[in-house]
């Protein structure tokens, strides 16, 4: 014959347990969930990059490299700071084919903005904040790179 105490153990048993399922099921999801503006922010910067990016090229200008190498930063600051989407880095979007140099540019220079909105909207997680102003001193600095690369000379020659 069961004790009380048994009794009560039987009884609270399905508590515990859907309690202990549940804590680790609402942290998994808001892992994800979290920082939605900075997955789209994200996926912004990729498309930015890919615009910018001319791999084929042999004269990409310096303020180009260094455009690229900046959204690199802020990519990684923005990954951490969101604790990252878990979505490849390195799938290509696709590009508008019809889009000349300039066009590229301009173009990134609008995606990069949106990025940058979505990364500066507010921040509860202390931890992300810092992060979260790293990178947008980077998207800033990237966009600086893009508009100097649009007014160098060797550029407006390639049109």
């Amino acid at each position: 014959m069961p004790t009380a105490f048994q009794k009560k153990i039987v009884r609270t048993l399905p508590l515990v347990l859907t309690l202990s399922l549940a804590v680790p099921v609402a942290s998994f999801a808001g892992f994800f969930g979290d920082h939605p503006r900075y997955v789209h922010a994200l996926s912004d910067i990729r498309y930015a990059r890919a615009l910018i990016q001319r791999p084929d090229q042999a004269n990409v200008l310096p303020d180009e490299q260094n455009a690229l190498q900046e959204l690199d930063v802020a990519t990684s600051e923005i990954k951490v700071a969101a604790r990252d989407d878990w979505k490849p880095i390195d799938g290509r979007p696709s590009i508008d084919a019809h889009l000349d140099h300039r066009g590229r540019f301009t173009e990134a220079l609008k995606v990069l903005a949106r990025a940058h909105d979505d990364v500066c909207k507010e921040e509860d997680d202390h931890k992300a904040r810092g992060l979260r102003n790293r990178a947008v001193t980077h998207l800033d600095q990237a966009m600086n790179y893009i508009r100097q690369a649009m007014r160098d000379k060797r550029f407006n020659d390639k049109l």
